[in-house]
């Protein structure tokens, strides 16, 4: 039978459903309906739609028209401010590196310097002139090849091409282990093995929390490499008791020690129930693989 209810003498209360998750407790879709004219008017009308989670309304056939309203249920043991779930797991990505940005090279790298320091010590670009020696290198030996009336006997010679590599008395005159990271990076190149693919760690954060709940939190500090103490800080500092999971982290704390993680960008989607997904990711970076002029660090040692 239906039942004439509040606010407009047109709308009429068809069916009451209720249903239960884990995410929002139990919830009453309550389904009118009427005239589309005054579905229309009242789909805002707070005597219908007060404290919804959700609302729908659809027009049919015959002038006529549906609205749907989803509330919370009275006595709901879900808390509508509080976070249903807060799940932290790690997520692998796939990456394609050039061969020079591998940490093994890194001691061809340079920090970066003030202008007094530059000013007497100017940067030498050791991984760039390697990379630029071995085109000269291939350029010409393509040219004698393709040019030569005789087979080519010529050989690759990083002296011929860096002083700094064959000049003991240059100023900025290369170490013995500088010198075996050139031939090392050279021979790699001059195989044809410029790039390789390797895997990172993603720590993932996700959250299901209400509409009421403060986002700007997940902006915090984007784009910036957090320490490992500061991350693994973060975890622990924000769990809530029979709520957040972390344990599938493990030592984080004492395995990544030294490295970096890139907070990136959260993604945030909307769920049933009036519920939001907040996902955020920390991108593990080691020592100087990315420039902190760019990225610059974050939290405590």
């Amino acid at each position: 039978m239906s039942v004439i209810q509040k606010g407009s003498t047109s709308l009429n209360l068809e069916s009451v459903v209720r249903t239960w998750t884990e995410a929002t407790g139990w919830e009453s879709t309550f389904r009118y309906k009427g005239p589309w004219t005054e579905v229309e008017s009242n789909k805002t009308n707070s005597l219908y739609v007060g404290n919804a989670t959700s609302i729908e309304a659809r027009q049919e056939r015959g002038g006529l028209g549906v609205l749907e309203v989803t509330m919370l249920t009275d006595g709901s043991v879900v808390d509508p401010y509080a976070e249903d779930t807060d799940v932290w797991t790690f997520q692998p990505m796939k990456v394609q590196k050039n061969v020079w940005e591998h940490e093994y090279f890194d001691d061809l790298d340079e920090l970066d310097k003030t202008v007094a320091q530059y000013t007497t010590s100017p940067y030498v670009g050791y991984k760039y002139r390697v990379r630029i020696a071995v085109d000269a290198y291939l350029a010409k030996l393509q040219s004698n090849i393709e040019g030569g009336s005789a087979p080519d006997a010529s050989v690759f010679d990083l002296g011929t091409y860096i002083d700094e590599f064959s000049n003991a008395s240059n100023a900025n005159a290369m170490s013995a282990d500088q010198k075996k990271l050139a031939i090392s990076l050279a021979r790699l190149l001059l195989s044809g093995k410029d790039t390789y693919e390797t895997s990172k760690y993603v720590v993932r954060n996700t959250k299901i929390v209400p509409a009421t709940y403060t986002l700007p939190v997940a902006h915090e500090q984007v784009e910036k490499q957090w320490t490992n103490a500061e991350l693994y800080a973060y975890v622990v500092d924000n769990a809530q008791a029979s709520v957040t999971k972390y344990a599938l982290l493990g030592e984080i704390g004492n395995v990544f020690a030294g490295t970096y993680w890139l907070k990136e960008a959260p993604v945030i989607n909307e769920v049933r129930g009036g519920r939001f997904e907040i996902v955020q990711e920390w991108v593990n970076m080691k020592r100087l693989e990315l420039d902190s002029l760019l990225f610059n660090y974050y939290g405590r040692a």
